[in-house]
């Protein structure tokens, strides 16, 4: 009886090992792969406008000029890339003499806000992607009584120059804050 015994253990033992070698072989081949996409956003913003063909002036002392500029945060490739941005322009002019005769016209001063230290437009509020600014100003006129005689006849042409630039809003709760912490030199 003992001889019979033997077998049957020693069959049930072998039997529990191919089990347990079959499950553990299981377990370590089953996988499954999954692909996880990470990306780091992007500030990407560019200047916009509509500025028809104007007509020549003639000799009138006093000419108005369609031309609407605005700042828009642009959609990255996929939706979601582009990262919320405060953004600041500067107007300048190509020919100083012409400078003292233009003026910006429908300039908005309730969602821009002018800084006279540094020259700049600042858009008050943040950009999410696809967002654009309002319109900085609406059209310019020229006005030749303010243009020194002597250089009038010298200037065929000149040009409003535009330049802007953007910063991330980040966790920051206003322009100003946003603007200052990335002009401020880092102290060690």
């Amino acid at each position: 009886m003992i001889r019979q015994k033997i077998p049957v253990s020693l069959c049930a033992a072998v039997l529990t090992g191919i089990l347990c070698i079959g499950g553990t072989f299981s377990y370590f081949s089953d996988y499954s792969l999954q692909k996880n996409r990470v990306a780091i956003g992007k500030n990407e913003t560019h200047i916009e406008e509509h500025f028809p063909e104007p007509s020549p002036p003639g000799d009138q002392e006093y000419t108005e000029y369609p031309k609407k500029v605005w700042v828009k945060n642009t959609s990255a490739a996929e939706n979601g890339f582009n990262v919320d941005c405060y953004v600041r322009v500067s107007v300048s002019y190509s020919n100083y003499d012409i400078a003292r005769g233009v003026t910006l016209i429908g300039l908005d001063i309730v969602n821009w806000k002018y800084n006279s230290e540094d020259g700049y437009y600042y858009y008050k509020t943040f950009l999410k992607e696809g967002q654009s600014t309002t319109p900085l100003f609406t059209g310019f006129s020229i006005d030749r009584g303010k243009i020194d005689t002597l250089y009038l006849d010298k200037i065929s042409e000149f040009h409003i120059d535009v330049y802007e630039e953007s910063v991330e809003a980040g966790e920051f709760t206003d322009y100003q804050t946003a603007w200052n912490f990335y002009l401020s030199p880092v102290s060690v």
